[in-house]
């Protein structure tokens, strides 16, 4: 009688324990809900619609390569102003914009740019008229983060982020309007 007394609390002690894992795991997937949906929150455009709705981008479905996913935010960011570097080098503000529809920028520069987004710290980029050409500049903020959110539906939709970093340098699939307009973003 005793050995089956003994089982009998084994067994309701390994459901008690069954029973607070899954109360745990259920209450960390709540609250990993609620933290994506503070990030996504957290980009919305502070400008309104006129129908007073606000222009959002989509982040959170956004999947990056595994060594850009691996980076520190030092490590990205000067990743990123390495990009930028280049892209203020190319001299896109004095070309002319049947220039800016040239496919020469490959998914490795884009998946730090858009990791740079998705990060929220997208803030080394100097608010300065001069560096970017004047049919970035002559759009308006809607249009910027819609086409922003075009970009990154393109990414989703197109770069295996699977790839090595090699790999995806010669993926060469990004016009240089759209890297303008997510520096520009």
């Amino acid at each position: 009688m005793s050995t089956l007394l003994i089982v009998g609390i084994i067994i309701i002690l390994i459901i008690a324990i069954s029973l607070l894992v899954i109360l745990f795991n259920m209450n960390n997937n709540a609250n990993s809900s609620k933290n994506n949906k503070s990030i996504n929150n957290s980009v919305v455009q502070k400008e309104n619609t006129p129908n007073n709705e606000k222009i959002s981008l989509d982040i959170n479905n956004i999947a990056l390569p595994k060594k850009i996913k691996q980076m520190d935010s030092l490590s990205l960011s000067k990743a990123a102003k390495n990009v930028f570097e280049s892209f203020k080098a190319l001299d896109y503000v004095n070309k002319p914009s049947s220039k800016l529809d040239k496919i020469e920028w490959h998914s490795w520069q884009v998946s730090l740019l858009i990791a740079i987004i998705k990060s929220q710290k997208g803030y080394f980029v100097p608010n300065n008229d001069a560096l970017f050409h004047e049919l970035i500049l002559n759009t308006n903020k809607d249009s910027i983060v819609q086409a922003t959110q075009k970009i990154i539906n393109k990414y989703n939709n197109n770069v295996n982020i699977s790839k090595s970093r090699d790999e995806l340098s010669h993926d060469i699939i990004w016009s240089s309007k759209e890297v303008s307009m997510l520096f520009y973003y």
